[in-house]
């Protein structure tokens, strides 16, 4: 039963977390910029997102807890290459002939 409960509430919590990362990610693809996300903040994200990983990997056999876990990080990849770019890539406004 403790298992169980465990497993359910570690489930919540990671999809929670994921369901998170959507707006940002289509906030980022709407407005084509990320001047105003930290890469630092994501890069952190990164490192506690492999850590958790790494324990899933050592403490859970569960299949669903290490998916879960490798889409979360996977996730977080992501928004910091998305951000990396838009950084990097700003889009320039065209000039208006008069």
């Amino acid at each position: 039963m403790k298992a169980t409960i465990a497993l359910i509430l570690i489930s919540v919590c990671t999809i929670s977390e994921l369901i998170a990362y959507m707006p940002q990610i289509i906030k980022i693809f709407r407005t084509k910029s990320a001047d105003d996300l930290s890469l630092a903040s994501w890069l952190i994200w990164i490192i506690s997102d492999i850590c958790y990983l790494a324990y899933v990997l050592i403490e859970s056999p569960e299949i669903g807890v290490i998916f879960l876990a490798a889409l979360s990080l996977a996730l977080v990849l992501f928004v910091f290459i998305l951000t990396l770019f838009y950084q990097e890539h700003k889009p320039t406004k065209k000039k208006q002939h008069r």
